[in-house]
């Protein structure tokens, strides 16, 4: 049985090969646009800083691994991993829907960027997959996080989104061990870290955030090290 967080609870990780899936609902806003959510992750040192910009992995990160595009396997990754930059791309569109983000270390593994939520799997809206062992010694925590694309422009915000969660799950059985779900407690923000991965004393936990942030993906990057106007 899984274990379920509630905020500001933590659990600590017996694995260090494991699937994360995130999921939410979107209230019909009657607005006309897609809402469109991304998950990204911050690997951060112990100043809460990241140690460079390819170590935020998200939708539009320039490391990336190839998936198949069609065939029984279309969407897996394409082994042995191996990665390419985002400039063997032209379009960006196509990068996104034909690889998936990566740090440097292929320890974080974003996915597939789903705008629509056609491409989501077992019910979770986004994934990401983990491998602590590839993680370097600098990096003492990966924060999760959700953010709305032009959330200005279409006047979108986390008051519109219900049913929010993250769960972990066994790579092999995909049984589900932890899981954390939101709640309602969200109105004007823009952006949430959802939990984060952190190590202490030699071992890695995982603790339930669901903080909220006004400025969307920009606000996210400026608070973790990367300064965006």
């Amino acid at each position: 049985m899984a274990i379920r967080l509630e905020k500001g609870q933590n659990s600590r990780l017996d694995m260090n090969i494991f699937h994360v899936g995130l999921g939410w609902d979107v209230n019909d806003d009657n607005s006309g646009h897609d809402f469109d959510l991304d998950v990204s992750a911050f690997l951060v040192g112990t100043n809460g800083k990241i140690l460079s910009d390819d170590y935020l992995v998200f939708y539009n990160s320039e490391k990336r691994l190839k998936v198949h595009i069609s065939g029984t396997n279309k969407g897996e990754l394409i082994k042995p991993l191996t990665i390419v930059p985002s400039t063997e791309w032209s379009d960006n569109d196509d990068m996104r829907q034909q690889s998936r983000p990566v740090d440097p270390d292929i320890s974080v593994i974003g996915s597939i960027d789903d705008e629509d939520g056609k491409t989501s799997e077992d019910g979770d809206d986004e994934t990401m997959d983990i491998d602590l062992s590839r993680v370097r010694s600098e990096i003492n925590e990966i924060v999760i996080c959700v953010s709305i694309h032009k959330y200005a422009e279409r006047r979108q915000n986390f008051g519109q989104v219900s049913n929010a969660y993250i769960r972990i799950l066994d790579e092999v059985t995909g049984a589900e061990i932890i899981r954390y779900d939101l709640g309602e407690d969200f109105s004007i923000e823009t952006a949430v870290v959802v939990g984060e991965l952190y190590k202490h004393a030699g071992e890695w936990k995982f603790n339930a955030i669901g903080s909220g942030f006004g400025g969307g993906l920009a606000a996210l990057c400026n608070h973790y090290g990367i300064a965006v106007a």
